[in-house]
C-alpha cells in the first residue's frame, strides 16, 4: 500500500496527540535539525502501518508490534508499507521510499480468525 504522508497529515497528528515538536511542524526548525522538511511522528508511521494492514486483514488482530526507525520520513514523501508473513503469527513489515530507501522495519504478532466476515 502507497501513501504520500502530506502537511495536512503530520498537522493532524500533532493536533490529535499533541506532539507539536518544532521538527514535525516548521520548515525552518526541520532544516535547522538537518532534515529537508518538516518530519512525520514515528508513532504516526507505526500506526498506519498497523491501520493499513488490518484494513486488509479483517480477522486478524495485532497483539504486539516492534519497529525500528532506519532514517525519518520527510513531508511530502511517498512511502509503501510492505507486509509478509514470517510464520503463522508473525508479519514482518517494511515501510521504504519511492526511491526504495528503508523508512522503518518491525513486525507484528497477529492472532488470526477473530472473527468471520
Amino acid at each position: 500500500m502507497r501513501i504520500r504522508i502530506s502537511e495536512g497529515d503530520i498537522r493532524q497528528y500533532a493536533a490529535v496527540t499533541k506532539d507539536e515538536a518544532a521538527i514535525h511542524l516548521n520548515a525552518a526548525a526541520a532544516r535547522e535539525a538537518g532534515y529537508e522538511a518538516p518530519i512525520a511522528h514515528g508513532m504516526y508511521i507505526m500506526g498506519l502501518a498497523q491501520s493499513l494492514y488490518m484494513k486488509e486483514h479483517l480477522s486478524h488482530w495485532i497483539q504486539s508490534i516492534t519497529m525500528r526507525f532506519e532514517k525519518p520520513c520527510v513531508q511530502g514523501s511517498a512511502v509503501c508499507f510492505r507486509y509478509n508473513d514470517l510464520k503463522h503469527d508473525q508479519i514482518q513489515v517494511t515501510v521504504v521510499t519511492d526511491q526504495g530507501e528503508i523508512i522503518a522495519k518491525g513486525s507484528f504478532g497477529v492472532v488470526k480468525g477473530i472473527m468471520d466476515i
